[in-house]
Order: C-alpha cells, then sequence, then structure tokens
C-alpha cells in the first residue's frame, strides 16, 4: 500500500466504483456533476455514468440538485453501507496509528540508547584528547628544556 492509498481503497481495492466512492466520501459536504467526477477521479464518462447509476441503486449517493441541466451527486452519509465503509475505515486507521505510535516509542528508546552511546564515546575521545595533549605538551618541554 502506498502512503497516498486510502482507507476506501485498502480495504476494498481499487476499482472504478471504490475510486468514486473515495472520492465522494472525500468531499463528504460537496456536490459534484459527472463532468467534475470524471475529472477528478480520472474515468471514462461511460464509466462514470455506469457506476452514478449503480451508487444510486445502492443508496450510497443522492441526487440533490442540478448545475444548469447537469444533475450533482453527493455521498449518502444516511446510507447503512456507507456508515459501515466509514466504521470499517476508521477502526483500520486506528489500528494503524496504535502500530505506528508503539513503532515510533520503540524508535525513540532506540534513539536515545545510541545517543547515549554516542555521548559516552564523545567524554572519552575528550578525554583522550586532553591526555595527548598534556603528553604532547610535556614532551615539548622536556625537549626545550633539554636543549
Amino acid at each position: 500500500m502506498s502512503e497516498a492509498e486510502s482507507g476506501i481503497i485498502a480495504l476494498y481495492g481499487d476499482s472504478p466504483r471504490m475510486r468514486m466512492i473515495d472520492f465522494f466520501m472525500s468531499f463528504p459536504k460537496n456536490e459534484f456533476t459527472v463532468p467534475e467526477l470524471i475529472e477528478g477521479i480520472g474515468m471514462s464518462k461511460t464509466t462514470a455514468y455506469k457506476e452514478i447509476t449503480k451508487l444510486k441503486e445502492n443508496n450510497m449517493i443522492t441526487q440533490p440538485g442540478n448545475v444548469g441541466k447537469s444533475p450533482t451527486y453527493k455521498i449518502n452519509l444516511k446510507s447503512p453501507i456507507v456508515y459501515s465503509m466509514q466504521k470499517l475505515v476508521s477502526h483500520r486507521s486506528k489500528k494503524i496509528a496504535t502500530s505506528q505510535s508503539k513503532r515510533n516509542q520503540r524508535l525513540n528508546y532506540l534513539l536515545k540508547m545510541y545517543m547515549g552511546e554516542l555521548q559516552d564515546q564523545e567524554v572519552m575521545l575528550k578525554t583522550e584528547l586532553k591526555l595527548v595533549r598534556t603528553e604532547i605538551k610535556s614532551r615539548t618541554e622536556k625537549e626545550i628544556i633539554a636543549k
């Protein structure tokens, strides 16, 4: 599943009907004409009209009005089918969020552990550097005195 894939597509497959439902669910308050759906979803006119008919038959979309002579359509949020789909997508999203949260907690723990190790190494390297500088200074002073 790609990051941009919606819950509807992930759960129900990437068919023209599911893309149309996903589009409507993405804009639940908006009404669309068929040309707008064709442009927004990227499907043929024939397929769009066929899917509109099926969605209307199943009471998943309504036809609330017209823009000129073109009818407009929107998702029917009162439809039991649409409601069930929304619930499943929501449940799936919560499971994914919980899983990602647990993963992020593990990653944060590992990051803190490695940061602690790096800080310890930094302290050791600074101590070694200080000892080397002290040794160089001591040898240089001995060489100056010997001359």
